[in-house]
């Protein structure tokens, strides 16, 4: 696995250098998929953030996705152990999650499909299946724009990515991976636009986006 260290604000010293490379040679043995790391250090420079001027970045890139960790104190060190410990612990819950899958079991998609229909008194009644249900890294330098909106100080981000197509399960691995709680993908069952989501305990949600069709009398003006 390729290891690419950067300083952000900072220098790297050797000493904290020949730290990474001993605690990756050892989150290395867990990632087995992974090919590359970067290991980004950051200083803060605000005074405010005296307590967490420190922060570490951890993010591991392989051909099942990207996982990412990141941690702050007011040491380097301090900030690299915990950001290392939070990674390990992803890597130990894929490896479990993965361990229990069982094989002749439905698969998620056909779960989760399932679990639409029953909490939807429309597709109980026979009225039809239920359509909808409730950063990356080596994106290009264009990809990201900010988006002001008239008359406020609100400024919206906007991403933009490439993403092959997946399933619900891979798509729930992925967002496992990067710790969110929730991951946009486009579903190669339904091929749409879709997002996994956590919902309470320990299942999950899917939502698939479908245009509709636009009215003629949407587009007359007053």
């Amino acid at each position: 696995m390729d290891i690419a260290i950067v300083g952000r604000h900072t220098k790297v010293s050797e000493d904290v250098r020949e730290k990474i490379f001993e605690k990756m040679d050892k989150i290395s043995g867990l990632a087995t998929r992974a090919t590359r790391a970067e290991v980004t250090v950051v200083h803060e420079r605000n005074p405010k953030l005296s307590g967490d001027r420190e922060r570490v970045e951890i993010t591991l890139h392989g051909k099942g996705g990207v996982m990412r960790a990141e941690a702050s104190a007011d040491d380097r060190l301090v900030a690299l152990e915990k950001a290392s410990i939070r990674i390990t612990e992803q890597l130990r819950r894929l490896h479990e999650r993965r361990a229990k899958r069982h094989v002749g079991k439905p698969s998620l998609h056909e779960v989760v499909t399932d679990l639409q229909t029953k909490d939807d008194p429309a597709v109980t009644a026979g009225e039809g299946a239920v359509e909808s249900v409730e950063s990356w890294e080596g994106a290009p330098d264009d990809a990201t724009r900010e988006v002001a909106i008239d008359g406020t100080p609100i400024v919206i981000r906007s991403k933009t990515h490439a993403a092959a197509p997946m399933t619900v399960a891979e798509a729930i691995d992925q967002m496992e991976l990067v710790g969110h709680d929730f991951f946009l993908f486009h579903d190669a069952d339904s091929d749409l636009p879709s997002a996994v989501y956590r919902r309470r305990g320990w299942t999950y949600g899917v939502l698939h986006l479908e245009a509709a069709p636009v009215h003629d009398e949407a587009l007359e003006t007053v």
